[in-house]
């Protein structure tokens, strides 16, 4: 019965196409109770690995920057509050000091609250370029491993070559990404030096 309801929802998650798909990761990022793994595997199993990864990696930057841009719009001493409070807090003042690397390996891992991170970036007042350019292909790591999961729960254990190969693959990617973000700081603070 529960793998005739989960069919069922599956059906109504494609009939509602991409806006679904990306739409449930987007409220996740608000709302950092609700399981994003849950969400990602759900568009794996719904949409396909290539465009339930898409449209999850879609989603939650979305969602990402709209909290970037609401939290900094309104600020928020109850957040300031939940940093202090979170067993993240001396990390997490390091993206207040505006380090970029920081940023972006909390943001690779699927774990890491991620709605902290994003506000904490907001009260930094990070400018919006680097915290996009950090942030994306970050996700893009993030739910790559997430999607992951997703698709090979059943067959980890049975195909552990291809398990293997998309761990690599993973790996990869998050080194390409490191270096790709550590020139732009680089080239940032050159630029920052030249204008003082």
């Amino acid at each position: 019965m529960e793998y005739e309801n989960l069919s069922v929802f599956l059906k109504y998650l494609e009939q509602g196409g991409p806006l679904v798909g990306v739409l449930l990761p987007v409220i996740e990022a608000f709302i950092p109770v609700l399981p994003l793994i849950g969400f990602v595997i759900i568009n794996v199993a719904a949409f396909g690995f290539v465009l339930g990864y898409l449209y999850s990696w879609m989603g939650n930057c979305i969602g990402s920057f709209l909290l970037f841009l609401f939290i900094r719009k309104v600020g928020g001493k109850k957040f300031e509050e939940k940093i202090k409070k979170s067993k993240y807090k001396g990390t997490l003042e390091k993206i207040k000091k505006r380090e970029v690397t920081v940023l972006f390996y909390l943001y690779c891992f699927p774990f890491t609250p991620s709605f902290l991170i994003s506000g904490t970036a907001a009260l930094a007042n990070m400018d919006t370029q680097i915290f996009l350019i950090t942030m994306i292909p970050a996700k893009f790591v993030m739910i790559l491993s997430l999607a992951f999961i997703g698709e090979n729960v059943s067959s980890f254990f049975i195909n552990p070559l291809k398990s293997v190969l998309y761990i690599m693959i993973i790996l990869l990617i998050n080194y390409i990404s490191k270096k790709l973000i550590q020139k732009y700081e680089e080239h940032h603070r050159h630029d920052a030096g030249d204008v003082n």
